[in-house]
């Protein structure tokens, strides 16, 4: 250990040195360093340090990330393949023991351009953690530090792993609604594309302007990737929106399972995400929403022939009958059930009265509570629990509109509606819409560069560089052919796509 230890603290240069190494120098020097650790064997790294102690104990993981790695992956004893007993992973590695509380300062503190050259082992070590958590029957306890990982190595999230995938697992089987949104808020843009090996931009230590250009297919920090990865992580997400009853976001999330890609059929991920986006759809918007515009039409046909419950359900929502819509939810309640569902259905019926309430601002101006109550309450002479309701939606900021007591005591109060958006209690300052415009201004910008930084790489790819090559010998044929060049960014260069093996695997 006395010789071995000066060798594992020769990289990083320690203090840094007055002249930065280069991105070829780094990458040289911290190549020769995994070098030396995947040829040094699990005894070496658990051989105790002269003045007692471990590696765990002397190696810094912000600066040694590597090397503390490499330790502690032997110390709990995991394999490569992950086939260690759950028996022996318990006795080494029990939640909240010894070494468990060490991969806590790990997650916390680990170089995030370091562990790019060790991929596979950062993976494995999140992936331990998960199995840990699993068998001691505490998910909720490996959430944190599986989210601080993520972040660590990519504060955007932009690009979708298979981390992320167990990471959303994890908080719904959990039920850790809250806990999953510094992940969930964070858009998706990329998936692990293939490297470009022709330039030293493409070094894993250099700069990156996303993320997805270090996560690749070939680091090892994320596993191979597929179609049903994909929908059923925006699937779940949209649950765990739901948990929250973050309408918007949940329904965003439903729209791209709908709208995936899957030739002339749907997956049973697709048919779950569109019964939800039914009822989703009816307690936002408060009416049956048209398919997403890019489904494809025998997609959509399909969905809506397996899931005709719903769409009648919410045929009746839109109808305003609330006989008719009780009626089906009664119908259906085995389906709702069989679907867990149910809870979601009952907040449909919860909702209808507050749309219909809604839909009388369309109509009137201003009304008594008694026409409001014989119009949309359960018991239209009890005007008491009619106001009740209606101050509630108006405190919760759901009715823009106030309420004017009546100056004879024995007649109800009168209801009256804000004529525009821009009055009444729900009106918003110019310091408020100014502020919404900067973060939509934030937003786009945002979604402009990676779509720049796209485009540009996939106008370097190799299906776009045999796509120009024919295009071009078609004008010199004088046959034309093929798409303009503005439409370039329909070739795929990630290296998650969906081909014919992946609709074939639905």
């Amino acid at each position: 250990m006395d010789d071995f230890l000066p060798q594992l603290l020769l990289f990083p240069p320690h203090p840094p040195p007055v002249q930065k190494l280069t991105d070829v120098e780094y990458d040289k020097q911290i190549k020769a360093l995994v070098k030396l650790l995947n040829q040094t064997g699990a005894s070496k790294l658990l051989t105790p340090v002269q003045g007692g102690g471990d590696l765990l104990d002397i190696l810094d993981p912000s600066i040694n990330t590597l090397p503390y790695l490499h330790s502690l992956l032997a110390h709990i004893g995991t394999t490569y393949d992950g086939k260690q007993t759950g028996a022996s992973l318990m006795k080494t590695f029990p939640p909240g023991g010894h070494l468990w509380q060490k991969m806590l300062v790990f997650m916390e503190r680990f170089d995030p351009v370091q562990v790019r050259y060790l991929g596979h082992d950062w993976r494995r070590l999140i992936e331990t953690v998960a199995r840990a958590a699993e068998l001691s029957s505490n998910r909720l306890i490996a959430i944190p530090p599986i989210r601080t990982a993520i972040l660590r190595l990519d504060p955007s999230s932009s690009c979708f792993t298979s981390t992320h995938l167990l990471f959303v697992r994890f908080c719904l089987h959990a039920k850790a609604f809250q806990a999953a949104l510094p992940i969930l808020d964070h858009d998706i843009y990329h998936f692990p594309a293939h490297p470009d090996k022709k330039s030293h931009s493409s070094l894993p230590c250099a700069h990156h302007e996303i993320s997805s250009t270090f996560i690749t297919v070939g680091s090892g920090l994320s596993e191979k990737l597929n179609y049903h990865d994909h929908l059923s992580y925006f699937l779940y997400g949209a649950m765990l929106y739901l948990g929250l009853k973050l309408w918007e976001r949940a329904l965003l999330f439903l729209e791209i399972v709908i709208m995936s890609p899957t030739g002339n059929t749907a997956s049973m991920i697709q048919v779950e995400a569109y019964k939800k986006w039914v009822l989703v759809g009816l307690l936002l918007k408060g009416k049956p929403l048209g398919m997403p515009r890019t489904t494809n039409s025998q997609t959509s046909k399909y969905l809506r022939a397996i899931a005709k419950p719903y769409d009648a359900f919410a045929e009746a929502f839109k109808e305003g009958n609330g006989e008719k819509l009780h009626a089906e939810y009664k119908v259906a309640q085995t389906i709702w059930q069989s679907d867990c569902n149910t809870g979601l259905v009952l907040q449909v019926l919860n909702a209808f009265r507050r749309f219909q309430i809604l839909k009388l601002g369309n109509t009137y101006a201003a009304l008594p509570i008694s026409l409001v109550a014989q119009q949309t309450s359960p018991d239209p002479l009890d005007l008491t629990e009619t106001e009740a309701y209606i101050s509630s939606m108006i405190v919760s900021k759901q009715l823009n509109a106030i309420l004017v007591p009546s100056a004879e005591s024995t007649k109800p109060s009168m209801l009256r509606f804000a004529p525009t958006k821009q009055e009444g209690p729900l009106a918003r300052s110019e310091v408020q819409n100014y502020g919404d415009l900067r973060l939509q201004i934030e937003k786009f910008t945002q979604l402009a560069s990676h779509m720049k930084d796209t485009g540009r790489r996939l106008e370097l790819s190799k299906e776009y560089l045999e796509w120009s090559r024919k295009n071009k010998k078609s004008k010199e044929s004088g046959t034309g052919g093929g798409p303009q060049s503005g439409s370039s960014t329909q070739a795929g260069h990630d290296g998650y796509g969906v081909d014919e093996d992946m609709l074939a695997d639905m």
